[in-house]
């Protein structure tokens, strides 16, 4: 799907679905940070930079 029409669908959304859809991304934030895949990828970055 191209963005403008991503952007058109989302922006059409109700209100308690935008909020359905944030609450979706925030648990799928909380999992990746509770497996600690966040910071391994993090730290692979620093050490790419600092090389």
């Amino acid at each position: 799907m191209s963005k403008p029409k991503l952007r058109a669908r989302l922006a059409a959304l109700s209100f308690s679905e935008k909020i359905k859809i944030l609450e979706k991304l925030r648990d799928r934030d909380r999992a990746i940070a509770a497996s600690g895949l966040r910071g391994q990828a993090e730290r692979g970055a620093n050490n790419k930079a600092a090389k």
